[in-house]
Formats: structure tokens, sequence, C-alpha cells
């Protein structure tokens, strides 16, 4: 798909999150560094609470088939504790990802096994991964420089270009990120190291919460649409039943998650 064909869509997106958005607390991005920005967008989207949520997922193929998926999602986001924990469809319920000193583990309840995978690879053979459910470490993973702006419908949108570090295992080697004026990532581009397109996101909405544990106002996605390029397949991600509340530790462990399906 070419990114050029869904800029109609894009800037239609963008027309309805404005209002939604305006307000929201943020320091204007233009007088920070790209890097600094980076940071600021993490902070934002941090919780010092635990974490829980459901995400559901709705794939369109190219070829129009389509299926729904749900998974539990736990996070511990100051230990980087993180579980996924799939629930539909049946024949998929019990299996789940845990991150393990930041190895990825993927477990098969029908046969009881753990293989180790990667931030690099698909979570339930969709085209989402890793770090869409955890938090966001931009500016670990990557360094920026501006790219330029972009304007639609008489709002300025600051581009970035983001690079991974030396030794980071992440699935987009390259990312480009257009950021409102209230520091919010309304689309992103991740790239190969060649520079060809392999995703394009499209952040619909977010949902604002107050994290409990810090008293501070975090943002979360609430859903975002995902367009991957070679096999023209499409997902919208929806992050429901957000809580943030303590969490036993005994969940970020494989027999928690084993003995789910006993």
């Amino acid at each position: 798909m070419n990114p050029c064909s869904i800029m109609p869509s894009w800037a239609l997106v963008l027309a309805v999150l404005l209002p939604a958005l305006a307000g929201a607390a943020g320091k204007d991005a233009a007088k920070v560094s790209a890097q600094e920005l980076l940071g600021l967008i993490d902070k934002r989207m941090s919780f010092t609470s635990d974490y829980k949520g459901t995400v559901r997922m709705r794939e369109i193929r190219k070829d129009g088939v389509e299926r729904a998926l749900e998974m539990l999602v736990y996070r511990r986001d100051k230990t980087k504790d993180l579980l996924f924990v799939l629930t539909q469809p049946r024949s998929m319920a019990g299996g789940g990802y845990l991150r393990v000193d930041m190895n990825l583990w993927e477990y098969n309840p029908l046969v009881g096994q753990w293989q180790r995978s990667t931030r690099r690879a698909n979570i339930a053979s969709t085209i989402t991964c890793e770090s869409d459910f955890d938090r966001s470490r931009l500016n670990e993973d990557y360094t920026a420089k501006d790219d330029g702006v972009e304007s639609v419908d008489g709002t300025s949108y600051r581009k970035l270009l983001l690079t991974a570090r030396p030794g980071v295992d992440i699935t987009f080697p390259m990312l480009r990120i257009w950021v409102d004026p209230d520091n919010n990532i309304v689309k992103r581009i991740g790239y190969s190291p060649s520079g060809r397109v392999l995703r394009t996101d499209i952040i619909r909405s977010y949902q604002r919460l107050k994290d409990p544990s810090s008293g501070e106002l975090v943002y979360h996605y609430k859903e975002v649409l995902e367009f991957e390029e070679e096999e023209g397949t499409k997902i919208v991600v929806h992050y429901d039943d957000v809580e943030l509340a303590p969490l036993s530790p005994n969940i970020f462990t494989k027999a928690w998650l084993e003995g789910r399906n006993r």
C-alpha cells in the first residue's frame, strides 16, 4: 500500500482528533529538542501504578478475511515486567507472552511449552508487536532529529525521524512520527534498515487517566489503526478496561500463566 493513499483518512482523523485533545496538558513541542520531546512523550505515557487492560483487535486481510482477537495485558513499568494472556479466539486462548529480564517468551498451552521470542516478533500472528502494548521507550531506543513540519487544516504537526540506538533489539530500525502541539503522536511509520515502509499507524484516539500512585494525569492509546505495507493487512486495536492498581508479583511468572490452563 502506498502510504500516500492513506493521507485523506489521516487528515480526516486529525480533524476529528484535535478537538478531543484540545486543552490536554503538555508543553509546546516546538520549545524542546527532538530528543527532549521523546522523553516528554515517554513520561506522559508511563505509569507509576501497575497496569491491567484488555486489548481487542480486529484484523482485516487484503483478501477480506477478518478475525477478532482479545488478550489481557499486565504491566509493571517500574520493573519492566510485562505479560500478555490470549483469551480469544478460543483456539488461541490460554497462550501468552512473558518478558523475563528483557527476554520475551511465548507460551503454547497445547503442549505446555515456552519458546523464546524477540521484541521484533509479531504477537499472536498479527502485525502487532511487543512495543505496541509496552510502555513508551522512544527516548531509550532511538535518537531523534527534526524532519520538518506538516500542516493539516491549519494545525502544524512536528515531524521527527527516529533511528534505533546501536544494539537495541526493536521492530522498526527507523521511525517517522507526527506530533501535535500537545505532544501526542498522531501518526507513525515504521521502516526497514533500507528505508522500506513496513507499517503505518494512525492513532485515532487517546484516553486520559489519573495514575493513583503518582496522582499525575497520564495518556494511553484508546484506538489505533495499523496498516501493514507488504501484505496489505490492517488491524484496528482497542485498548479497553484499563485498571491502574497493584498487581501480585506472582502474575509475572511462567507458573502463573501455566496455572490458568490447569
